[in-house]
Order: structure tokens, then C-alpha cells, then sequence
């Protein structure tokens, strides 16, 4: 027994040194790593950049958002803007006796927000003097209360949301039409390419409605059916005719949003929209003036129509250069100089004022702060001048919910919620 006990406590005792002799090993260790750390830093501090590493910033590269290429942007150009246009206050011409006599886009967007939330009517959807129960007005005020930040049933305005949302579902058709009361009597392509870039804003935020996906699928297939052989789209569900550049470029919002959100949209298609909207550019001798045409043979548009044109290339845009098409370039310069030049009434009294503000405001967003902070900052003093006692805006048909819809969404720019406005 004395025999087998022996072993027993040679192995217990070479046992009790391994483990003594790997409790050191770590001690040891650790107590290196730690002193040696001090002197890593010291290392560090003690080498001092050069001049050239301090001029030079990091090298920044090219970002891609779904299939869109965008320039390069520094940290400093990634600060938001958002709180300084907000806070900008300026004067407010409808100001009454012992009201202060100033008024920020904050206040204006609050008004304007809470108008198109009384709107509403009680199946959902929103309507206008001219275009009662509409599916385009709808998708609209939806696209507003996206801007604020509202999401399906979350946010200030969600449950308004929600239900315009339901409504623009509810009517779309088997063939994949959204439309309402289609009161519209050039067609209905303007309330189906709004209502389809609303429905893509808030694809995946709907879990309820399973039905979301199939139909905007059909929805987006029905533009592809319905493009012109000229490449553009026009008013009426037609392949034939004239295209005309807003709706053309209306359609490559709900293109492009469709492409990022996983649906399958042929490049073909959008290579000859693009090629429908080059076209449009007017030049003067070599040089192109920064103003486009409405429709093909046309005389020149309003800044609208220019802007649209210097959207739709922006959106196109495959490489960092074609940034610098002169084509976006010089209606950039154009539309700055237009705004700059006119006074605040001008622009007041202008036909479909607060429309035409939607879209030139998303070519001078894209063009940088440079362009688009003064702009911003005068179309306050415009929107100040025409908005109503109730927060709205009316255009010269005595429109007012349609109107309100797309200034708000003009204001509510800098917070960045919307795909329209993208650097």
C-alpha cells in the first residue's frame, strides 16, 4: 500500500510547482506589458507631425448610397446645419398688434405642420380646391410629415401618417395605378409617381401591411410600362406623346428610391429618362445657359423646370466628375443668380411659387452650402410674406393644402429625413 501512496504524492507535489510556475509566468507578464505601456506613449507624444501632416486632411473617398455615387465630403461638411437655419429669424409682415414682429422656419414649419395635420379627412387621405380626395395631395402631406421625422404610428405625426399611408394602399389597383378620385384632367402619372415615392419612404415600417411590397412593386412596374419612346413620362398613362421634364423627373425619384430599397428597376430605363432631361439643356452658342426646356422644341421654363434638370443629372450621377457636368453647373449659377436678383415679392408673386420652391431648393441643397444657405435663408423671408393666419400657403387657384405640404417640406430640408435632399 506504503508502494502505490508514493507515486501518488510525486504527482500531487510536481502538480503543485507546474501550478506555481504558471502563476509567475503570468505575474510577469502583465507587470511587462504594464511598464513598457508608459514608454509606448511617451513614444508617441513625443513625435511631432510635421507641417505637411498638419496641413493635409485625411484622404477622404467617394460615397456610394445604394447605386448613387456622391463627392467626397470632409468632417467639418458633415456638421449639420439643421439648428442655424431653424433659429434664423426674420420679419413677419402678417404680424399682429402686441405679436412679436419676428418669426423663425421653426415657428413657420410648426403652423404649417399642424394646418396639414387638421387637413386630413376622415378616410386618410388629403385633398385641395381643385383635387378633393387625391391621391398626389396625399402623398404629399405624407412626404411633409416623413420630413419632420414621423414615422407609421411613431412620432408627432404618426398616426396621421399612418392612416394617409393606409389610404394611398388601399387604393392602389391591380395593375398597380394609385389613384383616388382622379379629378386631374391631364392624367393621373403626377398622383402615381407622388404616391409611389411616399410608399418607398416608408417601406419596411409598415409590418402590418403585408400586402406593402407587392404593391409598390406593381406600382413601379406600371412606370416602366407606361415610359414614353422618347424616354420621359408625361401626364397620361401613354406611350406615346411628348414628354415633359417635372413628371420625367418626378418618376426618377420613385426610380432611384425603388433601386435602393431592393427593388428591381432596369438601367436601361434609366439611361434614357437621362438621356430625355440632357436634352432639355439650352445653350447659347457652345455654352449652356442653365435653363432647360419644358417639353422638346419648347421655349425655355421657369427655374423650376431648370432645377428639375439639374436634379435629375445629379441623381444620375455614376462617377465623382459628372458632379461637374456643365450642364448642372451652369443652371446652378442661373438659378442663384435669379433668386439673388429678385426681390421678396418678386418671388412671392411668381405662378406656383411655393411648388417651384420645392424643386429649386433640392438643386441649390445639392449644390452646397455656399448656394444653398443664402437661398434658404431669403425663401424664409418669402414664406414669412405668404403664409396664412392658420399656418397655410395657397397658390393662385386658392389651393392651400397642397401648397403647405411642399413648403413645409422646403423648411424642413435641413434636418435631412427625406431622400429628395441628399449630398
Amino acid at each position: 500500500m506504503n508502494n502505490r501512496e508514493l507515486p501518488m504524492a510525486d504527482w500531487r507535489l510536481w502538480k503543485g510547482r507546474v501550478l506555481a510556475a504558471g502563476f509567475f509566468l503570468c505575474f510577469l507578464l502583465i507587470g511587462m506589458l504594464l511598464t513598457s505601456a508608459p514608454a509606448q506613449d511617451k513614444g508617441k507624444k513625443g513625435k511631432q507631425p510635421t507641417g505637411k501632416e498638419k496641413d493635409e486632411p485625411p484622404p477622404v473617398s467617394s460615397r456610394v448610397v445604394g447605386t448613387v455615387i456622391f463627392p467626397p465630403r470632409s468632417d467639418l461638411q458633415r456638421i449639420s446645419s439643421a439648428d442655424e437655419l431653424f433659429a434664423i429669424a426674420v420679419t413677419n409682415p402678417n404680424a399682429k398688434p402686441g405679436e412679436k414682429s419676428t418669426i423663425s422656419a421653426n415657428e413657420m414649419t410648426a403652423k404649417a405642420l399642424d394646418y396639414i395635420r387638421r387637413s386630413q379627412q376622415a378616410d386618410g387621405s388629403w385633398g385641395d380646391k381643385q383635387w378633393p380626395q387625391n391621391a398626389g395631395v396625399t402623398a404629399l402631406c405624407c412626404l411633409a410629415l416623413q420630413a419632420e421625422g414621423s414615422m407609421p404610428r411613431q412620432g408627432p405625426s404618426g398616426v396621421q401618417l399612418a392612416r394617409g399611408l393606409e389610404f394611398l394602399l388601399d387604393n392602389t389597383k391591380d395593375d398597380g395605378q394609385i389613384v383616388a378620385r382622379d379629378v386631374y384632367v391631364h392624367g393621373p402619372m403626377y398622383d402615381h409617381s407622388w404616391a409611389t415615392l411616399c410608399l418607398l419612404q416608408s417601406y419596411g415600417n409598415m409590418p402590418w401591411r403585408r400586402d406593402m411590397r407587392d404593391k409598390i412593386s406593381r406600382s413601379i412596374q406600371l412606370l416602366l410600362k407606361y415610359q414614353h419612346v422618347d424616354g420621359g413620362w408625361r401626364y397620361k398613362m401613354m406611350r406615346e406623346g411628348n414628354s415633359d421634364t417635372l413628371v420625367t423627373l418626378n418618376v426618377l425619384y420613385a426610380m432611384r428610391l425603388a433601386v435602393r430599397s431592393g427593388f428591381s428597376v432596369p438601367g436601361d430605363s434609366v439611361d434614357r429618362a437621362t438621356a430625355f432631361i440632357k436634352a432639355r439643356a439650352l445653350k447659347e452658342g457652345d455654352r449652356f445657359t442653365g435653363q432647360w426646356e419644358y417639353l422638346p422644341g419648347g421655349q425655355p421654363g421657369s427655374p423650376a423646370v431648370s432645377a428639375c434638370g439639374a436634379i435629375a443629372l445629379t441623381m444620375a450621377a455614376k462617377e465623382p466628375n459628372d458632379f461637374k457636368d456643365p450642364r448642372i453647373l451652369a443652371t446652378i449659377d442661373f438659378l442663384d443668380s435669379f433668386h439673388k436678383r429678385h426681390t421678396v415679392q418678386d418671388l412671392s408673386e411668381m405662378p406656383y411659387a411655393h411648388y417651384g420652391a420645392f424643386y429649386v431648393s433640392q438643386a441649390m441643397y445639392v449644390a452646397g452650402n455656399q448656394y444653398w444657405h443664402p437661398y434658404y435663408k431669403k425663401m424664409l423671408e418669402v414664406f414669412a410674406a405668404s403664409q396664412k393666419a392658420e399656418g397655410q400657403f395657397e397658390d393662385q387657384a386658392g389651393n392651400s393644402v397642397y401648397p403647405t405640404a411642399v413648403t413645409a417640406i422646403v423648411l424642413q430640408a435641413p434636418r435631412g429625413y427625406l431622400p429628395l435632399y441628399l449630398r
